[in-house]
């Protein structure tokens, strides 16, 4: 993955950094979450159905299903509909970073730089 945006290479503060990598932090969960979609049985719109396709999933598939679900909220999250348990005011929260950090070497270095400068930054 090629990050083509402004570009976070060249950003001074943390907060410029953390703009900078709202695309492509959105872009590599996003991709995760397609992964896991697509390796787990389609799931159903309705409470019932939901409930009884997770009675249905293994362990691992049910691991997978949780973290498919955290990986939506966060996309919504970066997309303006904020999460439960996420600052509002927060639009590109540290666990989306944790969450997108680890498959893409140059976006990995940029998010940990970013993590870096906010552990500095923070009280």
């Amino acid at each position: 993955m090629v990050i083509d945006m402004a570009d976070p290479q060249v950003a001074t503060s943390a907060d410029e950094l953390s703009e900078a990598l709202r695309l492509p932090v959105w872009n590599a969960m996003s991709e995760r979450a397609d992964s896991l979609r697509r390796a787990l049985p389609p799931r159903p719109d309705d409470a019932a159905g939901r409930y009884e396709w997770w009675r249905h999933l293994d362990a691992r598939q049910q691991r997978q299903a949780e973290i498919l679900g955290r990986l939506d909220a966060l996309c919504g999250h970066l997309a303006g509909r904020p999460a439960l348990g996420y600052d509002p005011a927060q639009r590109l929260p540290n666990a989306a970073l944790h969450e997108a950090q680890g498959f893409n070497p140059q976006l990995s270095a940029l998010i940990a730089r970013c993590l870096a400068q906010r552990a500095r930054r923070a009280p």
